[in-house]
């Protein structure tokens, strides 16, 4: 079963974890939908392919040369929220990566293409990406980055199976 995961930007880790009902997964404030509640929407980048770790990790590697072990070691994704039965998570985003990407300039082919050829570490879950697709999650994810800048916001996600 894949992993779901949904990028977004909320003002603080309270409004991030009050998006989702973590026990039965429903949206508590509509992402993007066409729903009549007078609710702010958010922009949503979903993945199923891209973790706010490792995947992402593997991608500032390759932008800073920080190996991804000493990414994920640093306390980043962040924990916000779980559920009781620890399936589903919102998490914090790196705000150093998130900065890094809010830089980048497509087009992304080549990038994608760099990120996508990257072999995992021994001990990791296999990386098995679509660059088409990483270019994709990397333009919509640059505009999530770029936004959550502008307007004083951190870039969250919400991660379920």
């Amino acid at each position: 079963m894949a992993l779901q995961i949904d990028y977004f930007a909320a003002a603080s880790d309270d409004e991030a974890a009050a998006l989702v009902n973590l026990e039965t997964g429903v949206r508590s404030i509509p992402f993007d939908d066409e729903s009549d509640a007078p609710a702010v929407e958010y922009d949503v980048v979903p993945s199923q392919v891209v973790d706010p770790g490792l995947a992402l990790g593997y991608l500032n590697e390759l932008l800073t040369g920080v190996p991804v072990e000493e990414f994920v070691t640093n306390g980043w994704p962040a924990l916000v929220a779980t559920s009781h039965d620890e399936q589903k998570f919102v998490l914090q985003v790196d705000p150093g990566f998130v900065a890094l990407m809010s830089t980048r300039e497509g087009p992304f082919d080549d990038l994608a293409a760099q990120w996508a050829a990257v072999e995992a570490p021994e001990d990791a879950d296999e990386w098995d990406a679509d660059p088409r697709e990483l270019g994709e999650f990397l333009a919509q994810f640059v505009a999530l980055a770029l936004t959550a800048g502008d307007e004083g916001k951190h870039v969250y996600c919400w991660l379920w199976p």
